[in-house]
């Protein structure tokens, strides 16, 4: 997803779908600017509308299983190992995720900064 933002400073000049990004970005109220806003705002708005409810729905999934896992171990060493191992995977990927979000946010607000643009990474 960086590389994609960061592509789409150096290639991407104007996007020619005016008419149809501009609804997207005035039901949502906020400014696109030409393409390469446009671009960075999907990014950046799939990163923080996608990415963390679909992580964090697969953590808790993977958290109740681990957790019927380790009940129905009944005092197997094992079983009890594996579920451990499966919470401490999903607890693993739920900080990942949060890092990449934030990462891509980050890395949104230096090109804000840099472009002197407004209301990209909203």
């Amino acid at each position: 997803m960086i590389s994609s933002l960061l592509l789409s400073l150096g290639v991407i000049e104007k996007a020619y779908a005016s008419p149809y990004f501009g609804y997207y970005c005035s039901a949502l109220g906020t400014y696109c600017g030409d393409g390469q806003g446009f671009i960075i705002h999907i990014a950046v708005r799939t990163a923080n509308v996608i990415v963390i409810p679909v992580v964090g729905a697969i953590a808790v999934i993977a958290i109740l299983w681990a957790s019927l896992k380790m009940i129905s171990s009944a005092g197997d060493d094992q079983g009890k190992e594996e579920a451990k191992k499966i919470i401490l995977g999903a607890v693993t990927g739920i900080i990942l995720a949060v890092t990449g979000v934030a990462i891509v946010n980050w890395v949104c607000r230096l090109v804000e900064l840099a472009t002197n643009g407004s209301g990209l990474c909203a």
